[in-house]
């Protein structure tokens, strides 16, 4: 069974981030305006431009790699 702060997120594996699924449209917004960036939009990593993962379709278990390996959620 997935944890409630597993299945709320989306996770990097290339930046090892987690982005809370509430904060994707402000995120989103945040970097729009400051420096002109919209791959929150289409759920990819400003950082790196890997696709995120959502933790709620993961397979049952999988979801343990990103919270083993995962870095607390940051702004983006």
């Amino acid at each position: 069974m997935m944890s409630a702060i597993s299945s709320a997120v989306y996770y990097c594996p290339k930046c090892d981030r987690k982005l809370p699924k509430e904060r994707v449209e402000s995120a989103d917004r945040e970097l729009r305006d400051r420096f002109g960036v919209d791959k929150l939009s289409s759920l990819k990593c400003p950082v790196c431009d890997c696709e995120y993962i959502d933790l709620e379709k993961v397979a049952e278990g999988g979801e343990k790699y990103a919270d083993k390996r995962g870095k607390e959620a940051g702004p983006a």
